[in-house]
């Protein structure tokens, strides 16, 4: 399985989507493109590997088990699917998701979920340090107001910076996996 694309969710979770007054910019959208992500994924065999915000605290928002910590139903993993826990904004930090990486023969990695500035952004650039090529969908992530910018600007920005420096930007419609 050298050279393996791989599709990886990040923190797609019912919190991420319940919070009240934190509202994520095209959120149900963005979910809807994420879902078929995933499935077109699976229809080529591609491995869907998830991450997975996680407190260890009893009673915190991203306790393991609790409600605000599962994922979405609509997207959550299946059978062969991975599920990587972090408990920072880099996925690879302190976790198992490099080494799982390396099982599958990960070359390319194809980002999505939430949120945008935080744990997308993150990832993305620690992947470019681990040696993955990366592409980030465009349209498949999101995030909320934060008083300063919208949800809107803060997806379009991410999406303008990371473009070419950490990753290829490329929206759904003109992604496929066999490319």
């Amino acid at each position: 399985m050298a050279d393996q694309t791989v599709l990886v969710v990040i923190d797609v979770q019912n919190i991420m989507f319940e919070t009240p007054d934190e509202i994520p910019f095209e959120g149900d959208r963005v979910l809807k493109t994420i879902e078929s992500l995933i499935a077109s994924a699976r229809e080529r065999n591609i491995p869907v590997h998830y991450i997975q915000h996680t407190t260890e605290e009893a009673g915190s928002e991203f306790e393991k088990d609790s409600h605000n910590w599962l994922f979405k139903p609509e997207i959550a993993p299946q059978n062969g699917d991975l599920v990587s826990f972090k408990s920072s904004y880099d996925a690879f930090w302190d976790t198992d998701f490099d080494a799982n990486l390396k099982k599958l023969g990960a070359k390319k990695l194809v980002f999505c979920g939430l949120q945008t500035e935080c744990c997308v952004d993150t990832t993305i650039r620690s992947a470019l340090v681990h040696g993955y090529d990366n592409v980030l969908i465009g349209d498949a992530h999101t995030s909320y107001d934060n008083g300063v910018l919208t949800g809107e600007q803060i997806v379009g920005h991410h999406n303008q910076t990371l473009n070419r420096r950490f990753c290829q930007v490329v929206m759904a419609r003109d992604f496929c996996f066999d490319e």
